[in-house]
């Protein structure tokens, strides 16, 4: 299915380059069965991957992760992950049981042990996916598919809601009301100002009158939102990442 202009986003981390170009080659042949645009990163060093997170501001909804890479291993790399505010799905795919608790610590989705086959990844990933990742909204005189961890806000404009998406310089219009799109868009879509609903999944910090997003935008905060956001962001951090 097309996802207009949002892709899922994978990162593959393993030190070992031949396990980690079999991995990528795999996941690219099982997103393209599953007719899912995506857009592949490979990474050896675990810091190269931690620096297109932190320092360029780059989001994956998807991390496939070798555990035992040398001095920063795969539970580290996830720790600096989640931390960063990253709330991306994770496989762990390695050689060793041993990890198998640490890894659900830091939210892995599942943890496989080498050696694998691509069915087995392909069953991975199908369990993981979400089958309401994207939703189809009436944009530019017809339906277009818009994948929702990439919807960073919303935003009123009259009969249309402005939907502000983290690859794209200019929003995505939309004949709804903004209660319509954010009932659409599932629980972790929070009303914090009269014109504005904001994922939960990209707020990097809450402030007196504005919300700071994970892309360095601001959004405003109104004072009558503020506690309730702030409930929601509570009940949304202690679920997705669970101790």
């Amino acid at each position: 299915m097309k996802r207009g202009d949002t892709m899922y986003r994978v990162a593959v981390c393993d030190d070992c380059a031949k396990d980690g170009r079999q991995i990528f080659q795999w996941a690219e042949q099982i997103f393209a069965e599953r007719k899912m645009e995506v857009s592949l990163s490979l990474f050896h060093n675990p810091q190269d991957l931690l620096a297109q997170v932190k320092t360029k501001n780059r989001h994956y909804d998807l991390f496939l992760l070798d555990i035992l890479m040398g001095e920063t291993s795969g539970i580290q790399l996830a720790q600096a992950l989640r931390e960063s505010g990253s709330r991306a799905k994770l496989i762990y795919i390695t050689v060793s049981r041993d990890y198998a608790i640490d890894g659900y610590k830091v939210q892995a989705n599942d943890y496989l042990v080498k050696p694998i086959e691509k069915e087995i990844l392909d069953a991975s990933i199908g369990r993981i996916l979400d089958r309401h990742d994207s939703v189809l909204v009436e944009a530019d005189g017809g339906l277009q598919p818009v994948l929702v961890s990439a919807v960073q806000y919303c935003e009123a404009d009259g009969h249309y809601v402005k939907l502000w998406l983290d690859v794209q310089t200019e929003p995505t219009r939309v004949r709804a009301t903004l209660s319509e799109m954010q009932q659409k868009l599932g629980e972790w879509f929070v009303r914090c100002h009269k014109g504005y609903v904001v994922n939960l999944a990209q707020v990097r910090e809450i402030r007196s009158n504005a919300i700071l997003l994970r892309s360095g935008m601001t959004i405003p905060l109104g004072r009558r939102y503020r506690s309730q956001l702030q409930e929601e962001m509570v009940r949304y951090v202690e679920k997705a990442v669970p101790l």
